[in-house]
C-alpha cells in the first residue's frame, strides 16, 4: 500500500522541481522530503528522480507516475479541504450543575473558547452548591465538593480548591484579637471550612454570616472583617490581602461525575474533557 504522505510529497517535489523547493512549501526540512521520496522508491520499485546538485529530475517512471497520480492528489486534497470545512458534529444541549464560584469564574468565561470548537453545542449552567441527582436526567455533569458514591456514576477528581484567610489592608493592621469575621450561614456550620474558621475565631466577633462567597469577598474588601476564602478568588481581587494563621486551613477536593449511560455521548465526553482542562488549570 503506498502512503498518501509519501504520494503527496513526490507530487510536490515533481511540480516544484527540487527537494528543497518542496520541502519548503510543505514546511518540513530537506531530508523528510527524501526520506519520503525513498519510501516512495522502495514501495513502487521504481526509481522516480533523479538527484541533482540543485534541482531533482524526474525519471520517465516518474513521470508518468506524476501524470497518473495527479488526479488523486487533487481529489485527496479536496477531500481534506471537505472535513476541514464539514459541520461539527457535536450538537444538542449539554446540562452542567457547578458550585457557583466555578460556574462564574472558571466555567462561564471558557466558553467563548468552547463555542469555537463546538459552535452547534448549546451549554446550560446551573450554579449550585447542592449535590445534584443523575440518575433522573435532570443534569448531564456535575461539579461540586461531595464526591458522589454511586456505582452507576463515573467520578473523576478534578483538583483541590486552596483557602487562605483575606481581609482588607486596615483590618488585617489590628492585632488578631480585635479581627471580625465574615462567615457562612448557620446552616452551613457543617463543612469543613466553617468549622475550621469556628474554631480558628471562637471569642472574637462574628460580623457577618452569608450564604455566598461573592458576597463574603466583597465584604472582607471593604473592612467589614477577615474571611476565608478560595486562594484562586481572593489573589485576583484588589484590595485584599492575606493574613496568616496559626494552623493551615482545609483544602477542598472538587469532584465531576456524569451517569456511565451519559458518558458515552460524544458531546458529554467532550464538555467533561473541557471542564477538566479548565478547571485542572485554574486550581493547579
Amino acid at each position: 500500500m503506498i502512503d498518501w504522505q509519501d504520494l503527496h510529497h513526490f507530487l510536490v517535489v515533481a511540480r516544484t522541481g527540487s527537494l528543497t523547493a518542496a520541502a519548503r512549501e510543505l514546511n518540513v526540512d530537506h531530508a523528510t522530503v527524501g526520506r519520503r521520496i525513498a519510501r516512495l522508491e522502495a514501495t513502487t520499485g521504481l526509481k522516480l528522480i533523479d538527484r541533482l546538485p540543485r534541482s531533482s529530475r524526474l525519471t520517465l517512471q516518474g513521470a508518468e507516475l506524476a501524470a497518473a497520480a495527479v488526479a488523486f492528489g487533487d481529489g485527496a486534497e479536496a477531500v481534506v479541504r471537505h472535513l476541514r470545512q464539514a459541520p461539527d458534529p457535536l450538537s444538542g444541549t449539554v446540562t452542567i450543575s457547578a458550585l457557583p464560584m466555578l460556574a462564574a469564574h472558571v466555567i462561564a468565561p471558557s466558553l467563548a473558547a468552547m463555542r469555537e470548537r463546538h459552535p452547534a453545542l448549546t451549554i446550560a449552567l446551573t450554579a449550585s452548591s447542592a449535590v445534584a441527582t443523575l440518575d433522573r436526567g435532570d443534569v448531564d455533569v456535575t461539579i461540586g465538593y461531595v464526591r458522589p458514591e454511586v456505582d452507576t456514576l463515573i467520578v473523576r477528581r478534578l483538583g483541590e480548591i486552596r483557602l487562605g484567610l483575606y481581609a482588607s489592608t486596615a483590618h488585617a493592621t489590628r492585632a488578631p484579637a480585635d479581627w471580625a469575621f465574615v462567615m457562612f450561614e448557620k446552616g452551613l456550620d457543617h463543612i469543613p471550612q466553617q468549622r475550621w474558621l469556628a474554631r480558628f475565631g471562637a471569642g472574637r466577633r462574628i460580623a457577618l454570616r452569608t450564604s455566598d462567597v461573592a458576597t463574603q469577598i466583597e465584604a472582607a474588601r471593604t473592612d467589614v472583617g477577615v474571611a476565608l476564602l478560595p486562594s484562586f478568588l481572593a489573589e485576583r481581587r484588589e484590595g485584599l490581602v492575606r493574613v496568616a494563621a496559626e494552623a493551615m486551613p482545609p483544602t477542598l477536593a472538587v469532584w465531576m461525575a456524569v451517569h456511565v449511560d451519559m458518558r458515552r455521548s460524544p458531546a458529554v465526553r467532550a464538555v467533561m474533557d473541557h471542564l477538566a482542562t479548565v478547571t485542572a488549570a485554574t486550581l493547579r
